[in-house]
């Protein structure tokens, strides 16, 4: 960000103040809310939406597809970045590495909601940053489940484990985002990923080196895999629980997916730095050190009732 400009943000809910950052609440699907945040702004990144694969369909679309429509028609900004994701791609890709050419057929609801608003900013003259899944700190929600298991040992490999993982690092896609701002062409998109491709296995057992744990060396079937995970959560369905794991996420992480980010390099000069040795080191750190944080206020919690 240049020295001098000013950030304003525009969110949903109650968030911390920052004096360096102007604070405006709304909502997607309040026209008005928008109109407001808006006003005299000059660049426009669209980061909001709904991921969550459980969220009910019809609200995702709101959120995703029309709350894009409504800002949209309200920006009088001259740049309008919208950041997207692979998932309009879909889990099977029609062509390995893809690029921004490759044809789109969404394998979830998510993703054909991601799709539908890209569309929508590219009639608009918007510029479209399609990226893959994000890692890093601040990001190890979404992996918790899979350091926990390699953690305890639990955890086996779905499929041969042979299969291409494509992921960006928290630091490389707000480089991304940067540059679009400065380089980007309307009504274009951008595939962004990390410098690197690695498989399956070759993820889990980086994370197991910093775990300082065994990779795991037991595997199972993706359809026995997904069936269970079917099972699951039908019993948290009828718990009214959430499920820690869902189809959607083994259908992730089984995908054989690669991406060409040549054009992006060229375009916008972009250039990923972080490896997955150091994001791997950073994630388990981070992980290490939320454990121990809900441990020590375990033991807190237990000295208050003795």
């Amino acid at each position: 960000m240049n020295q001098g400009e000013k950030v304003r943000a525009f969110v949903k809910e109650k968030t911390v103040e920052n004096e360096n950052v102007e604070i405006f609440y709304g909502d997607l699907l309040d026209k008005e809310s928008l109109k407001k945040a808006v006003e005299g702004v000059d660049v426009i990144y669209h980061l909001a939406a709904i991921v969550d694969y459980l969220a009910p369909k019809d609200e995702m679309f709101k959120v995703n597809v029309i709350g894009t429509k409504n800002l949209l028609e309200v920006s009088k900004a001259k740049k309008f970045i919208y950041l997207s994701s692979t998932a309009a791609m879909g889990k099977k890709l029609k062509e390995i590495p893809a690029n921004e050419s490759t044809s789109c057929h969404p394998s979830d609801f998510y993703g054909q909601t991601k799709l539908d608003a890209e569309k929508l900013v590219k009639e608009a003259g918007g510029i479209v940053l399609r990226s893959v899944d994000v890692f890093g700190s601040g990001f190890t929600e979404g992996y918790d489940y899979v350091i926990s298991g390699l953690e305890s040992g639990t955890l086996p490999v779905v499929g041969d484990g042979k299969n291409f993982i494509q992921w960006i690092h928290i630091d490389d896609l707000i480089q991304a985002l940067l540059l679009v701002k400065e380089n980007g062409k309307p009504g274009e998109v951008y595939i962004v990923s990390g410098k690197e491709v690695k498989t399956l296995n070759e993820c889990l057992e980086l994370l197991a080196k910093y775990l300082e744990v065994e990779p795991p060396k037991r595997h199972v079937s993706k359809f026995l895999t997904k069936t269970l995970t079917n099972y699951k959560m039908f019993k948290a369905k009828i718990k009214k629980e959430r499920p820690k794991v869902i189809p959607e996420y083994i259908n992730k992480i089984t995908a054989n997916r690669s991406f060409d980010i040549s054009k992006a390099k060229k375009e916008l000069g972009f250039e990923p730095k972080v490896s997955y040795e150091d994001a791997a080191r950073e994630m388990i750190e981070e992980y290490k050190k939320s454990k121990q944080q809900e441990e020590n206020v375990t033991q807190e919690q237990s000295k208050e009732q003795g």
